[in-house]
């Protein structure tokens, strides 16, 4: 199944950035439970999102091409959801990119049983099958090709969030070019993808506010929570910032 056809099913609805109400911002969208290396069950985080009177969460699991579990992942989500019906729940991934042609290290049966598919860039892959060391990188090869590969998952992958745009590089040289991240907004918009505002990897939110302003793209809110005290802090940062409030 590929995006288009996933777009038919439950799934989340993003706005553009100049759209964005208090009732968007209220979400969180990246979220990682003891599924995989987040800390709290599904069940508790669902219950602490309800205490932070969330509107709408998403589970987005890390995941891999080899991945068996998802299935019961999936179905554990969807059951415990039964006991929060003022909430839209959605099953989700964060998969890697692998290549510059934006394929993903992800099994098609886990894309199609998702709501909602994070593309994200983790590693630097060497073109052999392996991956670049990090430490043997500058910060403009990082950045270059991190770029390289956003656009690929952008231009061709079956995503709906490009997530922690220029995470890579930030997290490792506090910088990721404003040019690259102008043209990773302006060319989600062909396909609507929507560009991830991700309060645990950017370094300055103001400046990547004012780029989303000029070039309003589509958006998601995701803290990266993996843990239940992290959950809805990318929603809180952006309403202290004074998004919201018309």
């Amino acid at each position: 199944m590929n995006l288009q056809a996933r777009k038919q099913t439950r799934k989340p609805t993003f706005c553009r950035f100049r759209d964005l109400a208090r009732e968007q911002l209220n979400v969180e969208f990246q979220v990682h439970t003891n599924w995989t290396d987040g800390e709290a069950s599904i069940l508790e985080i669902l219950r602490a999102a309800k205490a932070l009177n969330l509107g709408a969460m998403a589970f987005t699991e890390h995941v891999r091409e080899e991945t068996s579990w998802f299935p019961e992942f999936r179905d554990e989500v969807r059951s415990a959801a039964l006991g929060f019906e003022g909430m839209r729940i959605y099953v989700g991934c964060e998969t890697k990119a692998m290549d510059y042609d934006g394929r993903l290290d992800v099994s098609d049966t886990v894309i199609n049983a998702c709501d909602i598919v994070l593309g994200v860039v983790h590693r630097l892959p060497d073109g052999r099958g392996g991956y670049l060391d990090f430490k043997q990188l500058s910060a403009d090869e990082t950045s270059e090709m991190e770029y390289r590969l956003s656009m690929g998952m952008i231009a061709k992958a079956p995503i709906d969030v490009l997530g922690h745009p220029g995470g890579m590089s930030l997290r490792r040289h506090g910088h990721f070019p404003e040019a690259y991240f102008r043209a990773l907004m302006n060319t989600s918009l062909d396909r609507q993808i929507a560009i991830e505002i991700n309060s645990s990897y950017l370094v300055d939110m103001p400046a990547f506010l004012a780029l989303c302003e000029e070039v309003n793209p589509f958006v998601s809110i995701g803290s990266d929570a993996h843990k239940v005290s992290e959950l809805a802090r990318c929603r809180d940062q952006l309403i202290a910032l004074g998004l919201g409030s018309s």
